[in-house]
């Protein structure tokens, strides 16, 4: 399945493997920092900070059109009362009112969009330059541990049995000393599971484009076996204890319960006392039509982007799944904060320009 996922990624959006900037960015902190987990942490906050002021414009922009939208709707429900029976007529209307009141729905959807092209962007590519790294840091690990393995020479007197285990102490000495951990993780390139730390040869192999139609497949493998066997028995299996797989999918899915919980919040403190009907122009009893537009995909996306994130961290690098934790993290406070922030501002986005004349001017739509 993530073999699958990483094909069509690939394939289909055609983005360059990590551009080659990611990699020098992230291995540039890393000489100051000392430690890549931190690193990817403080690196997924500086793009999101880079991020905030055109975050924020467009949750202003969108917020404005909400608000003015809010305001407009009882004009919009008599339009609609009035011209049911004539759509283009309505949609003339429609758009005449908003253009009266100054609402520009392209305005919103183009910082939109920008937004959207940037985020998903820097994730894709971000998201194959750490898989870049994650491959030569496997590649450069068996490397060096076949050298430590093969210079251990046989000592006088030596039995075959204590020359093999002097071998594979050496190789565990050496990965002890070049090992890439981070607090519960033993191998910060492989993923946050209860996996071996060391690839298999399988793994290896992909990683280094070695193919089973190459001669000396066999004689690779025999040799990779040889080396990384006793190393990958004596570690076991606890690279890690699916902590950021979890924490992916909570944080995501509380970055969009509390995106929804303060929309809730704002319409239910709206709502008017009588929550029953609406009285129409006839004098009859109608459904409210101001039901929030697009609930159920919001509702639908708060459980899809977690199973999403799931798989992301369950097949890749531990150092990827911190780095989605730490941005899922992140804009779970800055949308938090920014609702609130907006919210506030929500009856001053709401009003009508004073310089905007036409206000005065009495729509047609008003009965006598």
């Amino acid at each position: 399945m993530v073999s699958i996922i990483n094909s069509l990624l690939s394939s289909a959006m055609q983005i360059p493997q990590g551009l080659g900037v990611w990699e020098d960015i992230i291995r540039w902190f890393y000489g100051f920092i000392g430690d890549y987990g931190f690193t990817i942490i403080l690196i997924a906050v500086i793009i999101k900070l880079l991020m905030l002021p055109l975050d924020y414009f467009m949750r202003r922009s969108t917020a404005k059109t909400q608000a003015v939208q809010e305001r407009l709707q009882p004009q919009l429900q008599k339009l609609q009362e009035k011209y049911k029976d004539d759509k283009n007529t309505l949609n003339q209307k429609t758009m005449e009112l908003y253009k009266r009141e100054n609402v520009g729905m392209f305005g919103s959807c183009g910082i939109m969009i920008l937004y959207m092209a940037i985020t998903i962007f820097v994730f894709l590519t971000l998201f194959f330059g750490m898989n870049n790294i994650a491959r030569n840091a496997v590649e450069q690990q068996y490397t060096e541990l076949k050298a430590t393995y093969d210079s251990v020479q046989m000592a006088d007197g030596q039995t075959q049995e204590e020359f093999e285990l002097a071998r594979n102490q050496a190789v565990l000495d050496k990965y002890n000393e070049i090992k890439t951990s981070w607090l519960w993780i033993e191998n910060i390139w492989r993923p946050d599971r209860t996996v071996s730390p060391i690839a298999t040869f399988e793994e290896y192999a992909s990683i280094a484009g070695i193919s089973e139609s190459d001669e000396n497949y066999e004689q690779l493998k025999a040799e990779y076996e040889e080396v990384m066997t006793p190393l990958r028995n004596s570690l076991g299996n606890d690279n890690g204890y699916y902590i950021l797989i979890i924490l992916a999918a909570l944080v995501t899915f509380l970055s969009a319960w509390l995106s929804n919980h303060v929309i809730k919040k704002r319409k239910k403190k709206e709502e008017p006392v009588d929550e029953g009907r609406i009285v129409s122009a006839k004098g009859e009893r109608e459904k409210p039509s101001n039901k929030p537009q697009g609930a159920l995909a919001q509702k639908i996306m708060m459980f899809v982007l977690p199973i999403i994130m799931i798989v992301f961290t369950w097949g890749y690098s531990a150092a990827f799944a911190i780095y989605i934790v730490a941005m899922s993290t992140c804009g779970a406070i800055i949308n938090y904060v920014l609702g609130l922030i907006l919210n506030k501002k929500k009856d001053d986005l709401a009003k009508p320009k004073k310089d905007n004349k036409t206000q005065v001017k009495k729509p047609d739509y008003v009965r006598q």
